[in-house]
Parts: structure tokens; sequence; C-alpha cells
């Protein structure tokens, strides 16, 4: 359907080959024409911009201008072509063209609220999916802590073997489960649910003798977001939902027994965050503006970012992305930046790596999807991931993030002063996901 036979009607007359300023539309008409009917997408799209920019904007040029960038599979190029072509007429090629040049650039959702404006012979062609239930998602995975090894080599109560705490984070467990829904052409919704478990060493040490006691962190989350269009703009407010639960061993002094005193308490809270995103794309780059609040360990968060994601070729086969994002928390600030890149290694597989660095205890990512609501700092985090639509209705992914982390022990003095001792650790997360879409 994208070859060339259907545009007969385009056909004005072709004159020779020779180069011809361009004088006049009819000039700016017959050499587009004969650079389309050779198929010179290159010198197409060089003369056609260049008659563009010399205002001599119509429908047809820009509809083969549009064409060539879509034959050189710079579809984010082609989107802007075949944008201005509906603007002159909502041509049902022209509105055919845009909707697979969003597809291909992975813009779904604009290409979904495109499609309302479809006259029914366009419908009944593509058949764009409008379905309450588009699709499921489940991912699932481990995270490894090295923190455990790194307390072996140290001694909590120090030279003066009074008194020492510390709770070692240990591994984790998690997975995930959600599902996509639809609602009409220019909103869609995607909700889901997450559980997390983590082991935890607490190991209180008095008199040079541990008293050590295991136990586990469940953390069980419902996550809610949805998308929608508005000239353009696509906005998405998010809300997650976390439930934290865990029981652990303190140690509290008994002035009239002169000991100590072991009692393990159950702790259970309720922690959320919500977000909203606001995104714009113009040309080869697509804006983010989000901003979000949040209340996670008793403290609260506001946050507010931009991101700018870039295409450098017109298509996703080589992108990347770049984020700022400011953070207070209980009038404590915080900046946190990120940079991605992605680049499309085979046919169905593409690469990611990234660096985010700054504080991001307490920090949320990707509309609130992501919270790092931990009770370490965690000072940067890296990784890449493998993703592949390998079958029509299922895209698989595997990542890998390593987390450097600061955790704080305490310990007694000489002069019995609780001093805080901060240690370097590392946490790797390793995260299989499954996308299923009808």
């Amino acid at each position: 359907m994208y070859k060339l036979f259907f545009l007969t009607f385009f056909f004005i007359g072709l004159t020779s080959g020779k180069a011809q300023p361009i004088t006049n539309s009819a000039v700016a008409e017959q050499k587009s024409m004969q650079l389309y009917f050779n198929q010179d997408w290159k010198q197409l799209i060089k003369y056609g911009e260049k008659a563009i920019s010399e205002g001599y904007d119509y429908f047809y040029i820009r509809m083969r201008v549009g064409i060539a960038y879509f034959e050189q599979k710079k579809y984010i190029k082609a989107i802007q072509h075949f944008e201005k072509a509906v603007q002159f007429n909502s041509d049902t090629l022209a509105l055919e063209y845009l909707y697979y040049s969003y597809v291909f650039s992975g813009r779904a959702n604009e290409a979904r609220a495109l499609s309302t404006y479809f006259p029914s012979t366009l419908t009944n062609k593509i058949r764009p999916s409008n379905k309450l239930i588009e699709g499921a998602y489940a991912e699932g995975g481990i995270g490894l802590s090295n923190l455990n090894n790194v307390y072996k080599t140290i001694d909590i109560d120090g030279q003066f073997n009074i008194y020492g705490e510390s709770t070692i984070t240990k591994n984790m467990q998690y997975w995930h489960i959600g599902t996509s829904h639809q609602l009409g052409n220019k909103w869609s919704l995607y909700q889901g649910y997450s559980n997390i478990g983590i082991d935890f060493l607490r190991d209180i040490k008095i008199n040079d003798k541990d008293t050590l006691d295991a136990y586990q962190l469940i953390q069980r989350d419902y996550y809610i977001s949805a998308t929608g269009i508005y000239k353009r703009v696509s906005i998405s407010p998010a809300f997650h939902f976390i439930n934290v639960g865990f029981g652990k061993l303190n140690a509290g002094y008994d002035s009239f027994q002169n000991k100590y005193i072991f009692t393990k308490k159950d702790t259970s809270f309720i922690n959320y965050a919500t977000s909203i995103v606001l995104s714009k794309s113009i040309g080869i780059f697509t804006y983010n503006l989000y901003t979000g609040y949040s209340k996670l360990n008793s403290y609260n968060q506001l946050q507010a970012g931009i991101s700018v994601a870039y295409f450098p070729f017109a298509n996703t086969n080589f992108y990347g992305s770049s984020m700022l994002v400011y953070l207070n928390e209980n009038n404590t600030n915080r900046i946190i930046a990120g940079q991605k890149l992605g680049i499309k290694l085979l046919s169905k597989v593409w690469a990611e790596g990234g660096i985010t660095y700054g504080n991001l205890q307490n920090y949320t990512e990707n509309n609130a999807f992501v919270v790092f609501n931990t009770g370490d700092k965690i000072l940067y985090k890296y990784g890449f991931a493998i993703i592949s639509p390998a079958f029509n209705h299922l895209e698989l992914s595997l990542r890998y993030d390593c987390f450097n982390r600061e955790n704080t022990y305490s310990r007694m003095n000489n002069t019995y002063t609780i001093e805080p001792v901060s240690i370097i650790y590392k946490t790797q997360t390793i995260v299989g996901g499954l996308k299923w879409t009808l």
C-alpha cells in the first residue's frame, strides 16, 4: 500500500529532467512530480524542503516529501509533512500514511487518536484496535546485595565494645502483573499489582556479642495511569498506592535491670505517589514536563522535571533521552540527572543503556511507576536492557541495573554517645518482562 500506483491523481505533467530554478508553483509541482516518479527520494526531500521553505507549500508537495521520508524509513520526519498535508486536505491516503508513521515511530496513542477522523472506508481497511482490554504485561526478577559481605569485615560495636546496631539489606524478589485498556480512541489506561519481598538481617551487638534477627519486608503496590491526547499533547496522570509491612528487632536499655531488653515490633504503613506528565513531539524531539507529589517513609516529596527524547535518524534505530529533576523533601533540595541511549541491533532487537545520578532515596520515575522508597540512600544507578518484539503480539525484555547505595549503622563511643557510620555497598537487579497485546 506504500507503493506509487495510487498517485495518478497527482499527475499534472512531466517536463524534461533539466534543473530549473523554483520560480513559481508550477515549477515546484513539475520538478517534485518528476523526482517522485523517478523514486529519487533523497533529491525529492532536498528539493521539496527547499520549495516549502521558499513558500511553495501545498498538499501535493507535502505528500511527496512525506512519502520520500517514509520510503527511507525516516518516519518522524514524515510525520510533520503528513500532518501538514492533512491540514490542507483530510485525504484518506494522507490519513493512512500519517497513521502508520505514528505507529512506526512508537507513538501508538497518537495513531489511535488520529483514527477518530478516519472515514469508514479507512477504518474498515486498517481496523485500528479499540478494545476494552488491549493487552497485559508481566515482569519479575531478583535483586542481589553485597551488604552482608561488607558487614563481615566490620566490628559494629567498635573498639569500645559497648553497643552497635545495623540493618543489613540482603536479597529481593519482585513480580508485577498489569493490564492495559482502551477507553475510546483518545484515552487509554494501565493498571497493575506488584509484590516485593526484601530480606533483612538485624544485628545488635553488645559487649562484643551479636544478637541476630532475620526478617522480611513485604510491599504490595497498586498502580494506575491514564493517557489521553488533546491537540497533539499527551496528558498522563498516575497514582501509586503502596502498603509496607515488616517486623523488626529493637533493643532498649533498662536502667532498673541495668541491661538491654530486646523487643520485636510489627510495623505496617501506607505510602503513595502521584504524578502527571505532559508530552509534545516537535520534529525529532519529544519534550516531557512532569511533576509529582508523594508521601514516602514519613516524609513528603515534591518533584518536578523535564526530559527530552531525540531521534537523530528520524526513526527508532537510534535514540536518546536526557532528563533533569528537582526534588524537595521536607525543605531539603536535590537535583537528579539522567541519560539514556538506545540502538536497534537487529531487525527485532533493541538495546538500551543509561545512568541516573543523584540521591534517589524516595524518588519516583517513569510517571511514578517506579518508586525508590528505600531506607538507604541510592547515590546513583546505571543499567542496560534488551527489548525484542519477537512475535506479532508478544514483546520480550530483560533489564539489568546496578545501584550504588549508602547504608548507615550506629555505634556507641567511650562517651556513651551514639554515632552514625556510613558505608557504601551495591545491589544488582535482573528483571525479565513479557508484554502481550491483542
